[in-house]
């Protein structure tokens, strides 16, 4: 679930009640095929030849170093954190204000641990491209994954959240490879031809992805087919948001979970995709959280934001907090 995938401004327009269950011709069949179901991609033209074959032949290139691609991707992190020295200093600042007693040191080495990670989220990306089903599952320990399956099988929409945190593109390919039918949304940034070629690529995972300005539709439509619809949400970008207390601090993250499930009645599972120090990944799914009617955003939220500062504390590096006034101090009582 790579790149930004926030959900677009006009939902909260189209947002109605109601979802059905899954029909008797629905493909659900865990394990039934080596490799993940192609799903069309109608929404977007194919990306050039020659970006899909460079994509093919450098995911090809990833499958054979394993583990040791990781070199790489930390060989370009260090050039970007010695040439982005405001970036650099705003990330550590952010680890200084929720890392008890990390000094400037300390604090400068962590920003380069998590440049690193970063840089090995992008290239995950591209390694779990066309990967095989029994490799792909082989990487991974996951916790919670029941939950995902019970939905399914009962024909339940959900709505996975996740923050900036580890690698959700590995937690996307997890989804598809147990048969769960996943709807992303990506933002609408950068080039054209490269967001062509990530949804080619999801697509040939698995993956259903839409654009953020042409999501509303397509996001209800999956919900109340009971399918899944995955969303990052600590970054909300243009989308509208909401104030919450994160790690002593307060945030803002996009407010279409919150949205979603009073429009659905959905519920949202907190998903934490990190990588483990094998090589591997775990993959965690945590309790549902039920929105009740009308109920207030940030108490409503509070248990899921709860997971995620957990996840935080527990895996610091692969946090990415880039973004000046991503954290601030909370107001004067």
């Amino acid at each position: 679930m790579g790149g930004r995938t926030e959900l677009s401004r006009p939902l909260g327009v189209l947002l109605a009640r109601g979802h059905r269950s899954p029909s008797a011709g629905d493909n659900f069949r865990v394990g039934a095929r080596c490799d993940n179901r192609k799903v069309p991609e109608a929404e977007r033209p194919l990306p050039h030849a020659a970006l899909r074959a460079g994509l093919n032949v450098t995911a090809g290139l990833l499958h054979l170093l394993g583990s040791h691609r990781y070199r790489l991707a930390d060989a370009m992190a260090n050039f970007a954190f010695a040439v982005q020295p405001r970036r650099r200093a705003i990330t550590a600042a952010n680890f200084q204000k929720v890392v008890p007693g990390l000094d400037r040191r300390a604090a400068r080495q962590l920003a380069a641990r998590s440049y690193r990670e970063y840089a090995r989220t992008g290239l995950d990306f591209v390694y779990v491209h066309r990967l095989s089903r029994p490799r792909l599952m082989s990487t991974f320990v996951s916790f919670g994954a029941e939950r995902l399956l019970d939905l399914r099988l009962r024909g339940q929409g959900a709505v996975l959240v996740l923050f900036h945190l580890g690698t959700w593109d590995a937690g996307g390919a997890y989804a598809t490879a147990i048969g769960l039918p996943l709807t992303v949304v990506m933002a609408d940034e950068g080039s054209a031809a490269i967001r062509d070629l990530v949804v080619w690529a999801r697509s040939e995972m698995g993956m259903h992805t839409v654009l953020a300005s042409r999501s509303p539709r397509a996001v209800l439509a999956a919900l109340r087919r009971g399918e899944v619809v995955a969303l990052v949400a600590d970054i909300p970008g243009d989308t509208p948001s909401l104030e919450v207390e994160f790690l002593g601090h307060l945030t803002e993250i996009s407010d279409l979970p919150y949205r979603l499930a009073q429009h659905t009645g959905c519920p949202l599972l907190p998903v934490v995709a990190v990588r483990s120090p094998a090589g591997g990944y775990f993959i965690e799914v945590h309790d549902a959280v039920q929105v009740a009617p009308g109920a207030d955003p940030q108490r409503a939220l509070r248990p899921m934001i709860e997971v995620f500062e957990r996840a935080v504390r527990r895996w610091p590096e692969q946090w990415y907090p880039f973004e000046k006034g991503r954290l601030r101090d909370p107001r004067p009582a």
